[in-house]
């Protein structure tokens, strides 16, 4: 089944309070709360294009697909492409034990890579 999951984008964009990041980009208290919770049955296509504008993403980033079935589950299956396996994104704490001399390469190669 598809799982809306905006928590690892979020960290990701070094958003703290997700919710209020919603709420100020037009979406209603109601909608807001369950984006931020994933309490998701369907969504408007609208809204997904709506986030993925502002989170700068692709629908890929922000859904994740857990097998119903173990039938499904194959190591073929388009789908686990979107599957998530507990990887975090502890970009800030990588770099925060680089030399500068790294950071400015780093730097460097992002924006070359843009």
């Amino acid at each position: 089944m598809l799982h809306l999951n905006l928590k690892r984008i979020f960290k990701a964009r070094g958003i703290e309070q997700p919710y209020k990041f919603l709420a100020q980009n037009g979406f209603v208290p109601f909608t807001a709360h369950k984006y931020k919770n994933g309490k998701v049955e369907h969504m408007r296509l609208d809204h997904i294009e709506k986030l993925c504008t502002l989170l700068h993403c692709t629908p890929n980033d922000i859904f994740e697909w857990i097998p119903t079935d173990l039938l499904d589950d194959r190591a073929d299956h388009p789908l686990q492409k979107i599957r998530r396996r507990e990887k975090k994104i502890e970009i800030t704490k990588l770099l925060s034990t680089m030399s500068l001399e790294k950071l400015e390469e780093i730097e460097k190669m992002i924006a070359e890579a843009n």
